[in-house]
């Protein structure tokens, strides 16, 4: 059985909960998370590890989701002086499927479905066979009786 051995915020990006990270018993031995929304990770790369063992925290409180105020949701919204400050110069033009292809591109072809095409190579294949297995006929070509 796993002991935990800390807390960290889910890592999931639609998840606000609080995981318990916890050290895997065995031959890893490697860090893995219990998130009460998003279940277990035990994503075990070396970049996961490190982010586990950097961002531990001792106890749930030092996690726990602090509210935001009035005035820190109204900075996050831009105001719209702000907004209307970007010159008309950086629009960005809409992107057109003519302007990334090379001229004669095979992509303007069309391709048969993969079903007609597993569809002769079948019959070919029963040709094959046909002519594969025939007896030859003991009479001799060109003589009359």
């Amino acid at each position: 059985m796993a002991n935990t051995i800390g807390f960290i915020q889910c890592s999931e990006r639609h998840c606000n909960e609080v995981a318990e990270v916890r050290k895997a018993t065995g031959k890893r031995q490697s860090l893995y998370t219990v998130c009460p929304a998003c279940g277990t990770n035990q994503g075990h790369g070396v970049a996961r590890q490190k982010y586990l063992a950097d961002n531990l925290k001792a106890t749930r409180e030092e996690l726990e989701i602090k509210p935001k105020t009035d005035t820190e949701e109204k900075a996050a919204i831009p105001s719209k002086n702000e907004a209307s400050s970007v010159s008309d110069d950086t629009e960005t033009k809409p992107k057109t499927d003519t302007d990334n292809k090379p001229k004669g591109s095979h992509e303007d072809k069309p391709t048969a479905p993969p079903v007609l095409l597993g569809a002769l190579a079948l019959i070919a294949a029963l040709i094959t066979a046909i002519f594969a297995t025939r007896k030859p006929s003991n009479k001799p070509k060109g003589q009359t009786a």
